[in-house]
């Protein structure tokens, strides 16, 4: 599986964590774990794991984000981007696991019509 990893400061602690984690994948479908806080600095991670499971052609890729503390714009609009392309060819982009924050965020901008999101986490 591929990953990203950044480095967080905690209070007791250096670590380095994967933003941007593929945890599983087979021929046409892919499950993407996003871990911390994703902005503008690393959003091209996350466009850069996405659009390497659109390449190989997997249409339906589903991304955790219950390990998300904070979700920019920047990083919405690469679902947004992401999600659009996987419909154009027939597939899905679905969120999972989306925290109150992204949630409000997503719902705030109007995305909650746009981007296709498992409701039945409440986080």
């Amino acid at each position: 599986m591929t990953s990203t990893e950044s480095t967080y400061v905690f209070a007791d602690r250096i670590a380095r964590l994967a933003a941007v984690r593929t945890i599983a994948h087979d021929e046409w479908r892919a499950s993407i774990e996003l871990c911390g806080e994703l902005d503008i600095a690393n959003a091209h991670q996350l466009r850069d794991e996405l659009e390497m499971h659109l390449a190989a052609g997997r249409r339906v890729i589903r991304v955790d984000a219950s390990r998300v503390e904070f979700m920019d714009s920047t990083a919405v609009g690469v679902l947004v981007t992401a999600s659009a392309r996987c419909r154009d060819e027939h597939g899905s982009l679905i969120l999972t696991g989306v925290p109150a924050s992204v949630r409000r965020l997503v719902q705030v901008a109007g995305l909650d019509q746009v981007l296709l999101v498992d409701t039945a986490y409440r986080g």
